[in-house]
């Protein structure tokens, strides 16, 4: 291997020159291709009944994937999205931490690949975030009823005053307009 070509394969394994690629690739394999895959287990009872009514009913990737077009379908989707977010909540929260490491997004990567390809997402709810979550629930729901009813008290409450906003945004435009209209556009004499 030439000089070159060695400069150049460590330049493309250096985790600073493909962290940008990674990061990329974390969001399409993270986040874009699991929202199309939840999409189609949503919109799976529709595509069985145009099937019944004379469509095709050959079995692609994704429902495969999806469990082969049992109920689990949605199942299998919700536990990913619940394992996702709690990961992307817990890298949210140490992300300073996660920058000292060079390959952060390339194990992030095969972190989102194994959760999506080995039921690996199943398993981390099943063995850490359920348990985590049965434990706390009563405190969760609480705290969640009351910021619930609290939200929506100042929601109600706000509604008048951003009418309000909103009329008065609207009579400023107007009158904005009219002025700027009058200024380059002034009355012949």
């Amino acid at each position: 291997m030439s000089l070159v070509q060695q400069a150049g394969l460590a330049a493309l394994l250096s985790p600073k020159n493909t962290a940008g690629l990674a990061k990329a690739c974390c969001l399409l394999v993270g986040a874009a291709y699991p929202v199309y895959r939840t999409f189609k287990a949503l919109e799976r009872r529709s595509i069985r009944a145009s099937s019944r009514e004379g469509g095709s009913s050959g079995t692609n990737p994704l429902e495969q994937w999806l469990g082969g077009g049992v109920e689990g379908d949605r199942q299998d989707c919700l536990t990913y999205w619940s394992v996702f977010g709690c990961v992307s909540m817990a890298e949210a929260g140490a992300e300073p931490l996660f920058q000292m490491f060079p390959w952060y997004y390339h194990c992030k990567l095969g972190l989102l690949v194994w959760m999506q390809s080995k039921r690996g997402a199943e398993k981390l709810y099943r063995e850490y975030m359920r348990p985590l979550l049965l434990k706390h629930e009563n405190t969760v729901d609480a705290a969640l009823t009351y910021a619930e009813k609290e939200v929506g008290a100042q929601a109600r409450a706000a509604e008048g005053d951003i009418g309000k906003f909103v009329h008065l945004a609207s009579a400023t435009t107007r009158a904005v307009a009219d002025a700027l209209t009058s200024f380059f556009n002034p009355p012949p004499r």
